[in-house]
């Protein structure tokens, strides 16, 4: 039954200006703003319709489309990262639930930092595993132990009279932006011969990331996150033997009609990512190969921001420091004090934010809230926080 034109008329002209009005710090667009780079939208325009990048695919594959140069971006792509082998999904949670189903049987064990973003338990779940986790440091630096890994698998182990079938870690997690040395609890997690599982949702495309050098046997990562493209869009990369059982072809027939499809990947279910996204990807890739080799500035930046912010009587920043990463998370019990006096409650710090044109803290938060400087200019990253400042001032937040 057709709907009523004025049912349909609020999904025209649907627009958001957030990046052109404001300074936006929020986390999980920071690093993946294609809006950036002109080439990237415009290419992403010239994809838009369907299966674009179907037109010449002659193999099934999509990285074997050589126009446009799908083939040679996968090679590349690799050869950035540093792994054998990499296909492209639609977000880090499906790869994780692809390398996951892979590589354990319902019933196995994993061990996962308890950083872990929430897709990771959901994706071991749907596979039907179960989960160990690494306890963290708590207040405030919350960090994860190499140690602590293998206690963690010696603990399976007693429960289970096996090794776990997965170590997990998260590179730098979404909470605290904390970095993770990952090539230490790779090191605890070959010692006991399991493979080892790197999600690089915040690190592929923002730094420099060595799968290779890291000692990772699978690397998943978040494109949308982190390397400057639409979403959603992510990897799955793996070496060696990892990547036979992962990527594995189809060995199906059809009882009655024969049909096989020896070409396509179980996992991947085929294709995984044609049309505008994976172009968009691919545009991005000459920017984010360069802007990688910048590290160290938005290191400083984050660093910069961090030190302007606990400055106000009643903010910390919570998780490594000095920290070394762009993610940051405040604590702040003088914000606190004032939304619980404020007619707008915890909706007074956003207001304020907006009103001195940065954006990014989530509406109704005041005790506590992440932002990233990623990307940002410096003068956008001191103007940023001297609107802080300038709220702790106007309600007599003592400033140092």
């Amino acid at each position: 039954m057709p709907l009523r034109p004025e049912r349909l008329s609020k999904y025209r002209n649907l627009t958001r200006s957030t990046e052109i009005e404001a300074i936006n710090l929020n986390p999980i667009q920071s690093g993946g703003r294609a809006g950036n780079y002109p080439e990237v939208v415009k290419s992403v325009l010239n994809f838009i319709d369907g299966y674009s990048t179907c037109d010449y695919c002659i193999k099934g594959r999509l990285e074997e489309i050589e126009t446009p140069p799908l083939c040679d971006f996968h090679a590349d792509l690799a050869e950035f990262i540093e792994m054998d082998e990499v296909r492209l999904l639609p977000g880090c949670r499906q790869a994780q639930f692809a390398a996951f189903h892979s590589l354990a049987s319902p019933g196995d064990y994993v061990v996962i930092d308890s950083l872990a973003h929430y897709s990771t338990y959901l994706a071991a779940e749907r596979a039907g595993l179960k989960i160990i986790e690494v306890p963290n440091s708590g207040f405030p630096y919350f960090e994860v132990s190499p140690e602590l890994y293998a206690e963690k698998i010696e603990e399976a182990k007693r429960v289970t009279k096996k090794t776990p079938a997965l170590v997990f870690l998260t590179h730098v997690d979404y909470s605290y932006g904390n970095l993770a040395d990952a090539e230490a609890i790779a090191k605890v997690s070959h010692e006991y011969d399991v493979p080892f599982m790197l999600n690089c949702a915040y690190t592929i495309g923002r730094m420099p990331v060595s799968g290779r050098k890291l000692k990772a046997d699978v690397v998943v990562a978040s494109l949308h996150k982190s390397f400057a493209s639409p979403a959603p869009s992510g990897i799955l990369a793996a070496n060696g033997e990892y990547a036979e059982k992962i990527f594995r072809k189809s060995t199906v027939k059809g009882e009655w009609s024969g049909r096989t499809f020896p070409n396509k990947e179980v996992e991947l279910l085929g294709c995984t990512l044609p049309g505008c996204v994976v172009v968009g990807v691919m545009a991005a890739f000459p920017y984010v190969a360069e802007r990688v080799e910048r590290w160290s500035e938005e290191v400083e930046k984050a660093r910069y921001f961090s030190s302007q912010l606990t400055k106000i009587e009643g903010v910390i920043q919570l998780g490594q420091t000095p920290h070394n990463h762009d993610l940051l998370h405040f604590e702040s019990s003088s914000f606190f004090e004032v939304a619980r006096a404020h007619p707008r409650k915890g909706f007074f710090l956003y207001d304020e934010l907006k009103a001195r044109g940065v954006v990014g803290v989530q509406p109704g938060l005041s005790r506590s809230w992440k932002l990233s400087t990623y990307g940002q200019s410096w003068e956008n990253v001191k103007k940023a926080a001297q609107a802080f400042l300038e709220i702790a001032e106007k309600y007599n937040i003592p400033v140092s």
